[in-house]
């Protein structure tokens, strides 16, 4: 035992630290319904689509407080940048929202789908 016992913690280190970089996938993943960033992304779409902005401004808020949840759990198997190209999509949701700029939200939440797609791959 004592022979194999150094080469064990190294290859089991190894193994731990491959299952949390490809755990990205399954942990971006809504546990609770207040954490499904797609779905409050959908209904944003629709909302500005209806121009109905008091509702587009909560679904935003909805979105940024999911992707506040989200990240602690998928920052160590998905890419910084991607991370943060997702805040940068959330600040110009809100600048598009506060001009109330239709095509710019849409635009954005268009990008943030892409963005979230890529964030696993």
């Amino acid at each position: 035992m004592k022979k194999y016992f150094p080469y064990l913690l190294p290859i089991l280190g190894l193994c731990l630290f491959i299952v949390v970089m490809f755990s990205g996938k399954y942990l971006k993943e809504p546990l609770k319904s207040s954490e499904d960033v797609m779905g409050f992304v959908k209904t944003a779409m629709e909302d500005t689509v209806n121009e109905k902005w008091d509702n587009v401004s909560i679904d935003i808020n909805n979105i940024e407080r999911a992707w506040k949840k989200i990240v602690p759990r998928i920052q160590f198997s998905v890419e910084r940048d991607e991370i943060y190209n997702i805040g940068i999509n959330i600040a110009r949701l809100k600048g598009a929202n506060m001009t109330k700029d239709k095509s710019s939200i849409l635009m954005e939440l268009n990008e943030f789908m892409e963005n979230w797609d890529e964030l696993t791959k």
